[in-house]
């Protein structure tokens, strides 16, 4: 039986550093897009932590993709949030995350990073 790709768009295979930011999780440690498309992101869910907590299925969360710095207009990101479709175990056992996309667009890098940096301790004392 042949396989039929089902995806609404390309899927690109690139490692971009991200941060991911919910309500429910702060991630301290940069994570790494392992593809992305224009309706999904997979993520590599690693970083310096031994154990990152995971988030739950259906759950929404905010990433920060960085990307290559342009010396004309600076450091951008892609900010985009998503919903957690999928769970999976990589080869070296850690999780992948797969998101579909519900809105991206383009800011820049430093302004959006100091701001969650910022909030991250008023949303954790709310959680507490």
């Amino acid at each position: 039986m042949r396989n039929i790709n089902r995806r609404e768009s390309p899927r690109i295979e690139i490692k971009l550093r991200c941060h991911v930011t919910s309500p429910a999780l702060w991630m301290k440690s940069a994570m790494y897009t392992e593809n992305i498309s224009r309706s999904g992101i997979l993520i590599a869910w690693k970083g310096a932590e031994a154990n990152l907590p995971v988030p739950a299925m259906g759950q929404i969360i905010t990433v920060e993709i960085e990307l290559p710095a342009n010396h004309g207009f600076g450091q951008k990101c892609i900010h985009c949030q998503g919903t957690v479709i999928r769970m999976a175990n990589s080869d070296q056992n850690f999780p992948l995350i797969a998101l579909r996309v519900n809105y991206m667009d383009f800011r820049s890098f430093h302004d959006r990073i100091r701001a969650f940096e910022a909030m991250q301790p008023v949303a954790n004392s709310w959680m507490a």
